[in-house]
């Protein structure tokens, strides 16, 4: 009726559709090309963990039950846990990381980040990505920061990890439908060039190591 609070079945609605609307993109390949397929990867603040099909050896982690449930009935190991906490892996285990779309909700970066190292093995590499500073990011309540690339590069370097590559991403509406009518699932290279205009619509992504023998 007109007025009346939306029941539980309503709001378990609108959350599944935040998590499916945050789902595979069609330009998946922009991030899984930077890991091995065999990769042991973990997947931080993973969602519905869409990136367990693409990587043999897969974990992911989240905060939300609701994420926690739809990766789990479709067969991928993801455990609930707070990004923000110290997470519960043992150190130098994994060969990959990936913060896809997390730092910006954390509230505290810096601590995820040193958490990303340490669980990374010697020679192991991060994947971030996040809302460069424009006004379209507060849109979304649940950002706390955006980032500029210097920044997102002394955030990576300043916790003792090598910065390699870092970058801008265009997250423009229509990116994902078109790069997922691409042959390799990547972004077009005019949508690619673009995204380096700060009126377009982007993110800042970023590849870094971990030093061998640190």
């Amino acid at each position: 009726m007109p007025g009346q609070a939306p029941g539980r079945a309503a709001i378990a609605s609108a959350v599944v559709s935040y998590f499916e609307w945050h789902g595979e993109p069609g330009y998946w390949r922009d991030l899984t090309r930077h890991f091995d397929p065999d990769a042991k990867l973990l997947d931080i603040g993973c969602g519905t963990a869409w990136l367990g099909r693409h990587f043999r050896d897969y974990a992911g982690i989240d905060g939300s039950p609701e994420a926690v449930r739809l990766a789990s009935e479709r067969g991928l190991d993801v455990s609930l846990g707070d990004a923000s906490q110290p997470l519960p892996f043992e150190d130098s285990s994994f060969d990959a990381v990936v913060m896809k779309d997390l730092l910006e909700h954390v509230s505290d970066p810096v601590a995820t980040v040193n958490e990303a190292r340490r669980v990374l093995r010697p020679g192991g590499r991060a994947f971030a990505s996040s809302p460069d500073a424009q006004r379209w990011v507060w849109d979304d309540y649940t950002h706390r920061r955006p980032f500029t690339r210097t920044g997102f590069k002394r955030l990576f370097a300043d916790q003792g990890l090598g910065v390699l590559s870092c970058g801008y991403e265009s997250v423009m509406p229509g990116s994902s439908i078109i790069a997922a009518r691409t042959r390799d699932h990547r972004r077009p290279a005019p949508l690619r060039a673009a995204a380096w205009l700060p009126i377009v619509r982007r993110n800042v992504w970023i590849l870094a190591e971990r030093p061998a023998g640190s």
